[in-house]
């Protein structure tokens, strides 16, 4: 990928446009952290309905907005320097699928932790949520009455979610960090490429985690395992978007993620989210799981190795 300077902003030894990057995380940080600071000052809760449109509208969709607004002031396409393309649709379908399989691995992996367990004990998770005791009984009889395991009922609407509403909550994200900033970053090659985006994305969550988002029991350590999370993450968002060419792999990937993911709340026990969430210890160790098959991939099916230090082009 060929980087230039522009009148806006020069071009440092790495090829990296690093006052456009600045541009682009200040913008995405300020959006994003001043907005949570509103909603917690005016007492609103994350977890409520009207709270969760608030964090997708102000929260979510700042690295969109702050994408669109650098393109704009450097007078360059959204379109190109976002990667909002078509692509190839097989990528871009591996992609939106890859969260079924990280979630199994998640709880699988949850499993041989100590003290933790598998349970198919719905009610209890359904209390977890706030439920009272009638509401959880009878929402059970409604599943237990579906002629399908409800496993396979969770997923598919996990599936249908992140080709969805989902996907339109992380297109708000995905424009930024596996958009802008992958095109940006793109000379650090792969591996500096994702760790880079993996930590900012995870420091990113910060203030909403510290409000009880993710880890509600362990708001100050959820802060630390999300970034860790992150960024094992980072490594699959990049080479599914980079083999897909197009930043919707990275969005279904994170809609579906994020319609899937709570499955290993559903069916893990014994120990509280920052062990068994999907951005937990057991989802960090299924995403190096993820990582090490694209590594695998990369180096014994692809015609191209991209898993390397050399420059990338996302979107060629």
């Amino acid at each position: 990928m060929a980087v230039h300077a522009t009148a806006h902003g020069g071009t440092s030894e790495t090829g990296v446009r690093t006052r456009k990057v600045a541009l682009f995380l200040g913008l995405a940080f300020g959006i994003a952290w001043t907005s949570a600071a509103i909603l917690s000052l005016v007492g609103i809760e994350l977890d409520t309905l009207g709270g969760i449109v608030l964090l997708v509208a102000t929260y979510m969709w700042s690295p969109a907005i702050a994408a669109i607004a650098t393109q704009r002031w450097h007078g360059e396409p959204i379109r190109e320097g976002c990667g909002l393309a078509r692509g190839r649709l097989r990528w871009v379908g591996l992609a939106w699928l890859t969260p079924v399989g990280l979630v199994a691995a998640t709880i699988g992996l949850g499993v041989a932790l100590p003290g933790v367990s598998f349970t198919t004990d719905y009610a209890a998770y359904l209390l977890e949520l706030g439920l009272s005791q009638d509401e959880a009984a009878d929402a059970v009889a409604q599943l237990e009455a579906i002629p399908v395991p409800p496993a396979v009922l969770f997923v598919v609407q996990g599936l249908v979610a992140g080709l969805t509403i989902n996907a339109i909550a992380a297109l708000g994200e995905e424009l930024g960090w596996r958009g802008l900033l992958l095109t940006e970053l793109a000379p650090l090659g792969f591996w500096k490429l994702s760790i880079v985006t993996g930590a900012l994305w995870g420091i990113w969550h910060a203030p909403i985690i510290l409000q009880g988002h993710n880890f509600p029991e362990a708001p100050v350590a959820g802060v630390f395992v999300m970034t860790v999370a992150t960024m094992a993450m980072a490594p699959i968002y990049t080479y599914l978007t980079v083999r897909a060419r197009s930043v919707l792999a990275a969005t279904f990937l994170h809609g579906s993620f994020n319609g899937l993911g709570a499955l290993s709340l559903v069916y893990l026990t014994g120990a509280g989210n920052v062990v068994i969430a999907p951005v937990g210890v057991a989802g960090i160790g299924a995403a190096l799981l993820g990582t090490a098959l694209c590594v695998l991939h990369d180096r014994t099916i692809a015609d191209e190795r991209i898993t390397t230090d050399r420059p990338l082009s996302p979107w060629a």
